[in-house]
């Protein structure tokens, strides 16, 4: 992905730290323009030296569907790839932190809503092809508040495919329902009010 506009971006602080990437706070400037952005780039050790091709690529597909934080920069030269930055909690997290000390609890009403809006983009993702591959435990997966309601934010494509047939929902339905021992879908189907047959 070129640069046309001449984006600056600035690291802020490092924020995350994976196998294979750094995560920084980062800020993108386009002439006047400031905003705050996230940039992931490619550790030094890392065998993994195309993560800005992958990335950017997948990135920018899932965003022609209005899925995941939108792309501002895949710098191939310097191996990183920039984009929105979007706050907050692992769906993982806000689902075990629910009605916990410090943590509001999630009522029935939300959760359904928050649940309609993630098979939508889900379905949207298989709509172009793209298979996540990583949504198992709902790490890769951010909640955001507005107002009552929580919307999903779907991120890091690096391990994405293209498939002519993908599973986006299949990835999710058992952390979120059906596995008889875990945390989270137990705590979903007391939520929900729900049990399993």
């Amino acid at each position: 992905m070129q640069n046309p506009r001449n984006t600056k971006i600035r690291k802020i602080s490092l924020i995350g730290k994976g196998w294979s990437s750094y995560i920084w706070l980062a800020e993108a400037k386009t002439g006047a323009k400031k905003i705050r952005c996230v940039v992931k780039e490619v550790r030094e050790k890392s065998p993994r030296k195309n993560l800005a091709e992958r990335e950017g690529k997948f990135l920018k597909l899932a965003n022609s569907a209005s899925v995941g934080p939108k792309i501002i920069l895949a710098d191939e030269k310097n191996n990183f790839v920039a984009m929105e930055f979007i706050k907050g909690k692992s769906l993982l997290n806000w689902i075990l932190e629910s009605g916990e000390k410090n943590s509001q609890k999630i009522s029935k009403k939300q959760l359904y809503y928050f649940i309609k809006e993630l098979y939508k983009q889900l379905l949207a993702l298989d709509s172009v092809h793209l298979s996540h591959n990583q949504l198992q435990v709902g790490k890769n997966i951010l909640v955001q508040k507005n107002g009552r309601n929580y919307f999903p934010a779907i991120i890091d494509f690096e391990k994405a495919t293209l498939k002519e047939k993908t599973k986006n929902i299949g990835q999710i339905e058992s952390f979120l329902f059906y596995n008889p021992n875990g945390a989270v879908a137990k705590k979903v189907r007391e939520i929900l009010n729900v049990r399993l047959c």
